[in-house]
């Protein structure tokens, strides 16, 4: 007997009605509100995040339990319960969910839908709270033994005044108001040293110097009249040796870096490198250097003096032939780069930011450069070790910079400037959310004095309130406001600069660290992106252009709802349709870049789309 065919479009039709059911069913469980009910009828406030790191969860929890441990809040029913979630699928999730009007009444601002005008659609603005004092600063809630005048100030003033940036971290220009509220600092990235390998190279390192003749490597790194490419002279890095200081200078760690290679050789430890690095473009240590070597260029480059130039000036800059890549300093960067590449474990380019953690913690590398989010995770790492004997200490310091008559100084005269360093982690608040005020409510207890301290305490990470006590293993992470500012700095690798341009210069940078291709064919490969009339510097002008005039366009129809918002009554739709108003005057559909344009290229017209 000859069985009915089955018309698999059918299985396939149902299993797509049964998905689309279950999503309907789902979604009309969690619509109309952004908030659950608790167990005891309340309601619940969900703050949602994606700082997934050692610690941060823990702390959080910390501050969430005594806000609903206090009277008041037990008393208004209301439980506030955190929500975090990867940061692969963070953007999507908010995305989808401020779209829908179901996402979390508390959010660390993410989605690509919540930037720029339409973060004043999803985010409810704060600047109307910021001027008064934060009830939670008040004696009541201050620690003991706090210095007077600190309480003082504390209580009285406005709530903004009381984070150390004055609460620019959770502002936006465009909009002109405060739209979250940061609860940590991020700081500046500093090298961990290994101070039990330290020991160890440093002992194996002076005998070495004394052995006569000197190994190559070693005669490779004094720096003389007779050798200009070593790295420092012999008698610093011998003194050097006789202390148990970290490095101090560039020279000595380039010293270190090179003695970490000849220990490990010479004692069979074969996965023993000088730095943990990654793909994770802060594990890469020449970038702490790429600021100081590029900063020579501004001066050239700037075209609206005053003003820390574009992205676009330094192409036009390149254009008008102010800088090539056989410029001196530029030179000089990638020589760095590709030297302390060398120290890097063999494919580090195939390695994420969790396994070069891991290969510092476990003691198969003398350093690694991150930042302070990750610090919690790298000294609980280094203490709670299997072995008791493979516990060791961690010294944590900023890049050192070469003292006179080592390699570089005359580029590297100062360190980078971090005074820029703003508030971290900025939560804001779902427009959506029915309990507006219990949200603020919740902000301010988290921003309070005593509250951000023991976050800091138990997450490990930099404070954001004045006056609120680091824990010691991550002082060092304190801005350096000395230094050069990076804006002053040429960076054609970040996000403002046109795709093809910027994946041309990420990628070759790669090849040419990994020891793929030389010097001279990464210029000759960036060259021909930059010189391409097609997609080269020209086209980034027209493109550019179009940008700034999409953004005009895209302001102007905003100032439009502001205004109709204004009219019918709101204030601070009032001050956004100012801000954006002024913000527009000075775009204006690209005005400044047609005038630059002008300034190089008086007699062509530019191009548009």
């Amino acid at each position: 007997m000859r069985l009915p065919r089955i018309n698999t479009n059918w299985i396939a039709a149902g299993i797509l009605l049964g998905a689309f059911v279950i999503s309907a069913v789902r979604y009309y469980l969690i619509s109309g509100s952004t908030s659950d009910l608790s167990e005891d009828g309340g309601s619940v406030i969900r703050v949602s995040h994606w700082q997934l790191e050692p610690g941060f969860r823990e702390a959080l929890q910390w501050a969430i339990d005594e806000y609903n441990d206090l009277p008041h809040v037990k008393q208004s029913g209301i439980q506030v319960v955190q929500m975090p979630i990867t940061g692969k699928v963070y953007n999507q999730f908010m995305n989808v969910h401020l779209i829908s009007g179901t996402a979390p009444d508390i959010a660390v601002q993410g989605g690509r839908i919540a930037e720029g005008n339409a973060l004043a659609k999803f985010y409810a603005p704060l600047g109307t709270y910021t001027s008064e004092p934060n009830p939670y600063n008040s004696s009541a809630y201050q620690v003991d033994d706090l210095d007077p005048a600190l309480a003082e100030f504390l209580e009285q003033a406005p709530w903004s005044e009381t984070f150390f940036d004055g609460l620019h971290g959770g502002y936006n220009m465009l909009l002109g108001d405060y739209y979250g509220i940061p609860v940590c600092t991020f700081g500046g990235a500093r090298i961990f040293y290994n101070l039990s390998i330290l020991a160890e190279v440093k002992a194996f390192a002076r005998g070495q110097v004394e052995h006569a003749p000197q190994a190559s490597w070693l005669k490779a790194l004094w720096r003389d009249e007779s050798n200009p490419e070593g790295y420092l002279p012999e008698c610093e890095g011998i003194a050097w040796l006789a202390h148990d200081a970290i490095p101090q200078t560039l020279g000595e760690l380039i010293f270190y870096s090179y003695a970490v290679q000849a220990y490990a050789e010479s004692s069979g430890h074969s996965y023993l490198v000088p730095i943990a690095a990654s793909n994770y473009s802060l594990n890469d240590l020449a970038s702490a250097y790429q600021i100081l070597f590029f900063s020579q260029f501004w001066e050239k480059a700037s075209m609206e003096m005053g003003l820390p130039p574009s992205n676009l000036e330094y192409l036009a800059a390149y254009q008008r032939g102010d800088w090539d890549f056989d410029d001196p300093a530029l030179k000089s960067y990638f020589e760095i780069a590709a030297l302390l590449s060398q120290f890097y474990p063999y494919g580090f380019l195939g390695l994420d930011r969790e396994q070069a953690q891991r290969r510092f913690v476990l003691g198969q590398a003398a350093m690694i450069y991150t930042g302070a989010w990750d610090a919690p995770g790298i000294f609980s790492g280094a203490k709670y070790r299997d072995n008791p004997e493979d516990v060791f200490e961690i010294k944590v310091a900023p890049p050192p910079t070469p003292a006179p008559g080592e390699r570089w100084a005359e580029y590297i005269t100062m360190r980078r400037s971090e005074a820029n360093s703003k508030g971290a982690v900025p939560f804001a608040i779902n427009k959506s959310t029915p309990h507006f005020e219990e949200c603020l409510d919740f902000l301010k207890f988290i921003s309070s004095h005593r509250i951000n301290e023991g976050m800091s305490t138990r997450s490990g990470w930099l404070p954001v309130i004045v006056g609120a006590q680091a824990p010691d293993n991550v002082a060092a992470f304190t801005p350096i406001v000395e230094g050069m500012p990076a804006r002053l700095s040429m960076n054609l690798s970040n996000a403002g600069v046109p795709p093809i341009i910027r994946n041309a210069w990420t990628a070759n940078y790669k090849l040419y660290i990994s020891g793929d291709i030389s010097y001279e064919e990464l210029a000759k490969r960036i060259d021909t992106v930059l010189n391409n009339p097609r997609y080269g510097i020209e086209h980034a002008w027209t493109t550019i252009l179009q940008q700034e005039i999409d953004q005009s366009r895209a302001n102007t129809r905003t100032i439009s709802v502001e205004r109709l918002n204004a009219l019918l009554g709101s204030d601070e739709a009032a001050q956004r349709e100012r801000a954006i108003t002024y913000y527009n005057l000075l775009k204006d559909e690209g005005v400044q870049i047609r005038h630059w344009w002008q300034k190089d290229n008086p007699d062509v017209p530019l191009s548009e789309y």
